[in-house]
């Protein structure tokens, strides 16, 4: 097969492969060279009509465009985002036209983690150490490397893990109070066992305060605090930060596993790098892994906020109640506003220069590939960033499209194991939250291996299906309760960040 089209509505179809001028695919006789991944127009597209692929709108074309030729950002034009052009968000009435089919499986999963107090299960049970302010940055590295580094008795499953950030001080309000709840959320997060929590002691954010708010949120754990002004200096905090993080150490070390099912699971989904084949094969395949967690009784997040501009007609579509549809339609497009008053453009941002390369014209069409991830299941809750995941099924949780930033909110919100999808290929990874690669193509797999765990390109060249690939992540979500280490894990990855929604005062 030479090329595709997702919907029978579509008007344009996308290159599996590089097609010369002069070839034919899907009937149609191309008049330029298509690169693989990228669009050509199945029919003659008017200037100002609609290009419609996953039979929804991607854009309009900003010229007359032949059936044959190559449509990219020369000459389709965003409708979304446009702050450059509009003052308001675009209505554009869209309706669904197939209905995807729900995966299924009645096979039984059986994982093994850290039962904790609450109920709750941890696929890992690390002792994090973490700063309330960015000015204990250096000294959280320290205390955690002087163990990390040293001849301590830790396991895979169980050792220490660190994290730093900007952030916890000369912060507006509500920009100190994010702050903490991400602090807070990440301490609380199943995947870890105890928390240091380091602060300076004049900070918008104290040390004192967050390591409270993590005790009340999972009463079970154990709970640290120092505060460098108080003890006597960095040395000192040093000193007693590592005798505190040995003993907690020394303590999970001996915790015993016990077993899960699929109903345990809070999974992340998060797509970064992507390209043209993402939502082709990576995230249908993820959204296979979504539909049957959630069939077995687990919770599922979508976030990137950002990257459902233009796609929140379906997942509108999928609410579980008129709230919750409310929820979605005000969550999407009051984003969207903001880039609008911001007066920006958000194509170059998102799709970034690497998604237009490899082969996305706009957000809608980016965004349309990307909600495939979340599967076919009803919408059951919208969260707050960060907000703790309480409701089984789907949940929607407003993040921006920021890979880190994403990742981060969605392990405060209390995810145990994220699968995360990648075109180009990215290292990302959470330090407490296994975090599984799958690329949407085997030359990225073959080219990344170092930094990648599965490969969806199967599912382009049809040798899997989107519910064969949907089985082998489900898979390697058990074998990583089961202790084995995600690329990112072995990578050491711990990337860290939270969004900032004001300026530095």
């Amino acid at each position: 097969m030479k090329a595709l089209h997702v919907n029978v509505a579509d008007n344009v179809a996308t290159a599996l492969k590089f097609l010369p001028k002069g070839d034919i695919a899907l009937d149609t006789v191309l008049l330029q060279d298509i690169k693989q991944g990228h669009k050509f127009a199945t029919t003659d597209i008017r200037q100002g009509k609609t290009i419609i692929k996953y039979g929804s709108h991607i854009g309009v074309a900003a010229s007359d465009i032949k059936a044959g030729q190559w449509v990219h950002i020369h000459n389709l034009e965003s409708e979304r985002g446009r702050g450059d052009t509009d003052s308001k968000v675009r209505k554009i009435i869209q309706s669904r036209l197939i209905h995807p089919e729900t995966a299924h499986s009645d096979k039984k999963y059986s994982l093994m983690g850290y039962r904790r107090g609450d109920g709750s299960f941890g696929f890992r049970n690390h002792i994090l150490v973490i700063p309330s302010v960015h000015c204990a940055n250096k000294t959280v590295e320290q205390i955690a490397n002087s163990i990390i580094y040293s001849d301590l008795s830790a396991t895979q499953e169980t050792n220490v893990v660190y994290v730093t950030h900007q952030h916890g001080c000369s912060e507006l309000s509500y920009d100190a109070a994010q702050t903490k709840s991400v602090i807070v959320g990440t301490g609380a997060n199943p995947n870890v066992y105890g928390v240091l929590v380091v602060g300076l002691g004049c900070e918008g954010v104290p040390a004192e305060d967050v390591a409270k708010e993590i005790s009340e949120r999972a009463p079970y754990k154990k709970v640290h605090h120092l505060v460098i002004q108080e003890v006597g200096g960095v040395n000192e905090t040093i000193k007693q930060g590592v005798k505190i993080v040995k003993k907690m150490l020394a303590e999970a070390v001996q915790g015993k596993k016990t077993e899960g099912t699929l109903a345990d699971v809070i999974l992340g989904t998060e797509c970064g790098g992507s390209d043209s084949f993402s939502g082709l094969s990576a995230n249908p395949s993820l959204g296979a892994v979504s539909d049957i967690v959630i069939e077995h009784g687990g919770s599922v997040i979508l976030a990137e906020t950002t990257e459902l501009i233009g796609a929140e007609h379906l997942l509108a579509e999928r609410a579980e109640n008129e709230k919750v549809k409310k929820d979605i339609l005000d969550t999407v497009r009051g984003f969207e506003q903001a880039v609008i008053d911001a007066h920006a453009d958000i194509r170059g941002a998102n799709p970034s220069p690497g998604n237009i390369e490899g082969g996305l014209s706009s957000i809608e069409e980016k965004s349309l590939g990307c909600i495939y991830k979340a599967g076919s299941q009803p919408v059951t809750a919208v969260k707050a960033y960060a907000e703790q995941i309480t409701d089984k099924g789907l949940t929607m949780m407003n993040t921006p499209g920021n890979d880190i930033e994403q990742l981060s909110g969605m392990a405060a919100g209390g995810c145990n194991i994220c699968v995360f999808t990648t075109g180009r290929g990215t290292p990302t990874g959470s330090p407490i939250v296994p975090t599984i690669k799958v690329s949407s193509n085997s030359e990225t797999f073959r080219k990344m291996n170092d930094m990648i765990d599965l490969d969806a390109g199967a599912v382009i060249t049809g040798e899997k299906n989107t519910c064969e690939m949907g089985e082998e992540i489900l898979d390697f979500i058990t074998a990583v309760s089961n202790g084995m280490l995600t690329k990112a894990e072995i990578n050491k990855q711990n990337d860290f960040s939270i969004w900032r929604l004001a300026t530095t005062v």
